[in-house]
């Protein structure tokens, strides 16, 4: 019986460690990373490995100056919780930088950067 509650013992470790090194990873986005688009984007959306908590996640998008072009209304997809998005105010031809910082429901916090361009 000792053997059993062990090896079960055992095993519970192992999940939990497992599960203490997820982590939301980006998956994609659109537009994608180092796109150019043809036409100003009227929102950035990314797709994580995990669930995302909205209210402790941001996406901060900038432009080749460094001056803000996003709406600031960071928020989960309504069918996608592995999804956030955030609206932008209309962009000029150029290069555009993304960036995100993540907690998954799980409490871990990543985060990551991207450009593309909008432009010919």
């Amino acid at each position: 019986m000792r053997h059993i509650a062990t090896a079960a013992a055992s095993i519970v470790a192992l999940l939990a460690s497992t599960q203490a090194f997820a982590h939301a990873h980006l998956k994609g986005s659109t537009p994608a990373a180092d796109a150019t688009v043809t036409t100003s984007p009227a929102e950035v959306a990314i797709d994580f490995s995990e669930e995302i908590e909205p209210k402790f996640s941001s996406i901060a998008v900038d432009d080749a100056k460094g001056a803000r072009v996003d709406n600031g209304d960071v928020h989960s997809a309504a069918d996608n919780a592995k999804r956030l998005v955030v609206s932008l105010k209309p962009l000029k031809p150029g290069t555009y930088k993304v960036m995100w910082r993540v907690t998954s429901t799980d409490t871990h916090k990543t985060n990551g950067s991207f450009n593309f361009r909008v432009g010919e």
